[in-house]
């Protein structure tokens, strides 16, 4: 009497499986198309050299950034501002978020502010922000914060109030405390929320420093790609463009590592 034996997965299968290898095999086939695609385009499609330059002649501006010492000065301006914005967008999102999600008149009376200070094209309003604060990075760090915060707020107060209520009545049953129902239901339900928000409000806080430096700084990667921008190197724009994409992508990497260790029971 013959056994079944268990037929071996595709390597397809495998490619979309959540192991740790597929996803790193995921990231550097990806990684690799983009690269290969971009190389093509610059030499065989985009004949403006303006607009597109191939991915080694990047490779090259950006190693002479780092060689001169002007990467370094930048990057340490860029996220010293991004490192005091950011935690203050989360922190204050949080709060704010929990608020809400904690008071329905308090939600109801503020919705409608919120929602339109959340439409306001905030990098539009950098240039104030520079006149009546100055150059320095106090300016930076309040473009940053108004535009990370808002992602942070919703996706705290969705998270908040869309614990199972079933769940809350069983803690409830049980002589769970206010504070108890919070740290046992209410609060890990809403991780997932709390991550994607915090995921959101990054790309938005990338967005700001650079735009808030547009507008008025000595140093940093908004300060570069200005600069090379209305010299014409797009190789070295493109370079700057390139690390700030990267650590974009190291970040939700990393946040989506976190949504997993805070969350493991998460579907994907």
């Amino acid at each position: 009497m013959s056994t079944a034996t268990r037929p071996k997965p595709s390597p397809l299968s495998w490619l979309g499986g959540s192991t740790r290898g597929a996803s790193v095999t995921r990231l550097v086939l990806s990684l690799t198309l983009f690269l290969v695609l971009w190389q093509v385009a610059a030499t065989y499609l985009v004949d403006n050299r303006l607009l597109l330059v191939p991915v080694d002649e990047v490779v090259v501006a950006l190693g002479n950034e780092i060689s001169s010492g002007a990467f370094g000065k930048n990057f340490a301006t860029t996220f010293l501002e991004l490192a005091i914005a950011f935690p203050l967008a989360v922190f204050g999102g949080f709060v704010i978020g929990a608020i809400l999600a904690g008071s329905k008149p308090v939600r109801q009376t503020l919705d409608p502010i919120l929602t339109a200070l959340y439409s306001l094209p905030i990098v539009a309003l950098a240039p104030l922000f520079t006149a009546g604060l100055g150059f320095g990075i106090a300016s930076k760090v309040a473009v940053v914060v108004l535009m990370a915060i808002f992602p942070v707020i919703t996706n705290t107060d969705a998270g908040l109030r869309s614990a199972e209520p079933n769940l809350i009545e069983t803690a409830r049953s049980y002589g769970a405390s206010r504070t108890q129902v919070l740290r046992t239901v209410t609060l890990p339900h809403s991780v997932p929320f709390i991550i994607s928000g915090i995921r959101v409000a990054f790309a938005r806080a990338l967005v700001g420093v650079i735009v808030a430096e547009f507008f008025g700084a000595i140093a940093g990667f908004g300060f570069a790609i200005a600069a090379a921008a209305q010299s014409y190197q797009t190789a070295r724009l493109l370079g700057y463009v390139v690390v700030l994409g990267a650590v974009g992508l190291i970040a939700s990497i990393g946040l989506t590592a976190l949504e997993k260790r805070l969350a493991p029971w998460k579907e994907d």
